[in-house]
């Protein structure tokens, strides 16, 4: 994914961060691969605003740690450093969150990542883009 001929992957950073968000936020990832991640989250009472949408907030930070698996499934290693979503529907009845990630342009110093969250019955909930600086280059 990355410009460069050879992409090195920190496979013990890319564990680690899995893991550390799984055990953390209840994310679980269903697919990881060379700049894409998808994750999933069953949605629970406390994941529900007062209106019964799941919280703004949970689908940033799903979006957000997807991207950032993505990103060091590309070769990158480093952080966020610039996101935008787009809330497109609520979706009060949701039982389940499903994020994709890919990584649409991997420079040498900064990386483009998409990320979209669909609830169950595969219904856009939100899109994303995100900006990733590589501290490895």
């Amino acid at each position: 994914m990355a410009e460069n001929n050879e992409i090195k992957i920190n496979y013990e950073a890319l564990n680690k961060l899995k893991n550390d968000i799984e055990h953390k936020t209840g994310f679980r990832f269903i697919k990881i691969e060379d700049g894409i991640a998808v994750s999933e989250l069953n949605l629970s009472e406390e994941h529900f605003n007062p209106y019964g949408i799941p919280y703004g907030g949970v689908l940033f930070t799903m979006a957000d740690d997807t991207a950032g698996i993505a990103f060091l499934s590309a070769g990158g290693n480093g952080v966020t450093v610039n996101g935008h979503v787009d809330y497109l529907r609520g979706s009060r009845d949701a039982q389940k969150l499903i994020c994709t990630a890919k990584v649409r342009k991997a420079g040498r110093r900064i990386f483009y990542i998409d990320a979209d969250i669909v609830n169950e019955k595969d219904l856009d909930l939100c899109r994303f883009k995100f900006v990733f600086i590589n501290l490895d280059s």
